[in-house]
C-alpha cells in the first residue's frame, strides 16, 4: 500500500517537473567561455556557475555543463492508471499554468505573490538553485483564474447590502490596515477569502477577494423594542424601605425584588418597556400601583437595573405597545 501511495506522488512530481523546464548539456569546446555558453543558450553566467557549482570561471575543453531550458508545456496521458479506490488517495485535477516574461524589476517574491503562489513553490516549479533572475527569462507561473467574483467598481455608485463578494485591486498607498479599514473586516477574515495570499505583504494592484459592508443600515426588526410607541421622558423614583410590604392598588404586597412601578393614570396590569437613555439599559416592568405625583416610582430591583442611582436627575423613556 504504503509504494503503491509512492508511486503515484513520484508520477505527479515527475510531472511537475517536466512541465517547468529540462535539463540540457553543454559540452565545452575551446575557446569558449561562460560568457559565450550563457549568450548561446540565452542564460545567464550566474545560473551557470550555480547549476555547476563552479568556483572560478576556468574550463576545460570537453568538459560537461549543465543548463535548463524550459519547454512548452505537453499534457501527459497515462494509459493504464493505478485504481488505488476511492477512500484510498483522491488526485486533483493539475492545477494550469502559464508562462510570465520577467520584467525589470521583478522579483521571485513579487512575481509568487501576483500568481498567488508560495516562493517555495516557484523555485520547486522552475528548478531555480538561485534567487537571481534577468531581463526576458520565462517562468512557469500558477495561471491566474479569472474570480467569480465581480470588479469592486461595479458596485461602486450603488446601494450594496452586506454578504457581496468582490475582487479589490490594491493601490499603491494601501496598507493592510487601510483595507481592512474600508471593507470593515478583520484580518483573519480576509485571510480566510484569501488563504493563498500573504495579507501582510500586499502588492500595487495585487488583486483580493473582498466582503463589501452594507452602504445602508436599517432597524432590526427583531430588537426588543420593535412595534413599541415611545410616550416620552418621565422623571425616575423609588420605593423607600420602609414601604416593603405595604399594600398597592392592585392588592399586591409591595416587593422590592420584584419588576414593578407605580404611575398616575397608568393602567394597572400595564407591561411597559423602560429604559434609562443615558446608559441604554431596558428592563419590562408591570403597573401595580397609583401615585399622585409625576414621573414613575420604580420597585427597588428596576432602579438598580436600570442604573439610575448612578444619575443626579434620574429620567426613564416609557414604551408601551403602538
Amino acid at each position: 500500500m504504503n509504494r503503491l501511495i509512492s508511486t503515484l506522488v513520484f508520477l505527479l512530481c515527475f510531472s511537475i517537473g517536466s512541465f517547468a523546464q529540462t535539463q540540457q548539456i553543454h559540452q565545452v569546446s575551446s575557446g569558449e567561455t561562460l560568457y559565450s555558453i550563457s549568450r548561446s543558450h540565452k542564460v545567464t553566467v550566474a545560473e551557470l556557475r550555480s547549476w555547476n557549482n563552479l568556483e572560478s570561471d576556468a574550463l576545460a575543453v570537453g568538459q560537461e555543463l549543465v543548463y535548463f531550458t524550459i519547454e512548452e508545456a505537453v499534457e501527459e496521458i497515462i494509459e493504464n492508471p493505478i485504481d488505488v479506490g476511492e477512500s484510498l488517495i483522491s488526485i486533483n485535477t493539475p492545477q494550469e499554468n502559464e508562462y510570465y516574461i520577467v520584467k525589470s524589476g521583478d522579483n521571485l517574491s513579487t512575481i509568487a505573490r501576483a500568481h498567488t503562489m508560495y516562493l517555495s513553490e516557484l523555485r520547486k516549479l522552475n528548478n531555480l538553485s538561485s534567487d537571481l533572475l534577468r531581463i526576458g527569462q520565462r517562468l512557469a507561473v500558477r495561471k491566474v483564474k479569472d474570480s467569480v467574483a465581480p470588479s469592486v467598481s461595479v458596485y461602486s455608485n450603488q446601494n450594496t447590502p452586506q454578504g457581496s463578494f468582490v475582487v479589490y485591486a490594491v493601490s499603491s498607498d494601501e496598507t493592510l490596515e487601510d483595507v481592512l479599514s474600508k471593507f470593515k473586516m478583520s484580518a483573519s477574515e480576509l485571510q480566510q477569502l484569501n488563504p493563498e495570499i500573504n495579507i501582510n505583504s500586499l502588492d500595487r494592484n495585487q488583486r483580493i477577494t473582498v466582503l463589501l459592508p452594507p452602504t445602508s443600515n436599517f432597524d432590526n426588526p427583531y430588537s426588543i423594542k420593535a412595534g413599541l410607541q415611545d410616550l416620552g421622558s418621565f422623571s425616575a423614583s423609588y420605593y423607600s424601605t420602609s414601604e416593603m410590604g405595604n399594600s398597592t392598588t392592585s392588592g399586591e404586597l409591595y416587593n422590592p425584588n420584584q419588576l414593578t412601578a407605580a404611575h398616575s393614570n397608568i393602567s394597572i396590569g400595564s407591561i411597559l418597556f423602560i429604559e434609562n437613555p443615558e446608559n441604554g439599559n431596558g428592563i419590562y416592568v408591570r403597573i401595580n400601583d397609583r401615585i399622585t405625583e409625576s414621573g414613575l416610582k420604580l420597585s427597588n430591583l428596576a432602579y438598580r437595573i436600570l442604573g439610575l442611582s448612578e444619575t443626579e436627575n434620574p429620567q426613564v423613556t416609557i414604551f408601551t405597545e403602538s
